[in-house]
């Protein structure tokens, strides 16, 4: 783990939290639960390294938070990208205390978004917006519904969530989560068991 001058993380009952946050600073139980499972993400594949296509350094993907970094270099896509609203990301944060925000990144380079939550189930997880960036040739092209749906499945666990759905699939996609094991129910979702 990286030592920063800002914050030094320790390790709390298998959470590395960060210490010298005193009083109301202190973020919540649910920031932990999202910085685990990015954490948690990037560490099995850095162990893992086979988990990626030949030629993709583990060292170099970075599972971070949606932040305003984030939504500006998505606007640097070019007119191929879809260009969900990434902007109301934060927004969406500020009230939906369990929402989960992923941007991934590989070195300097953002590769892909995407922005799930479980709203009121305690059930489902609900994958609401996932984009990757539409360039052919960046390093993580093919790899971003699976790096995203790691890191979601670790949170789902967090938060005792069973099931992660895909809410209103495009069409085009259908055939990539089916790929990663989704399927549809009798009732037309598009879903996947999270992994006990």
């Amino acid at each position: 783990m990286r030592d920063t001058a800002r914050q030094q993380l320790t390790l709390v009952t298998g959470v590395a939290r960060p210490s010298g946050l005193r009083g109301k600073s202190r973020p919540s139980a649910g920031f932990f639960r999202l910085w685990q499972a990015r954490n948690l993400a990037a560490e099995l594949l850095s162990g893992q390294p086979d988990l990626l296509r030949e030629g993709i350094d583990p060292l170099q993907v970075r599972f971070e938070p949606i932040t305003d970094e984030a939504i500006e270099a998505c606007h640097l896509w070019g007119e191929e990208a879809e260009l969900f609203p990434w902007e109301n990301v934060p927004s969406w944060k500020a009230t939906d205390r369990r929402g989960f925000d992923l941007s991934l990144w590989y070195g300097p380079e953002l590769c892909g978004l995407c922005y799930a939550t479980p709203r009121q189930s305690s059930i489902c997880i609900k994958i609401i917006l996932l984009e990757g960036k539409p360039d052919r040739s960046h390093p993580l092209k093919g790899e971003v519904a699976s790096l995203a749906l790691l890191a979601i499945d670790y949170y789902a666990r967090m938060i005792k969530c069973t099931e992660i759905e895909v809410q209103d699939p495009e069409p085009r996609a259908v055939p990539w989560y089916q790929e990663l094991g989704f399927d549809y129910t009798e009732d037309g979702r598009l879903v996947i068991q999270v992994n006990a």
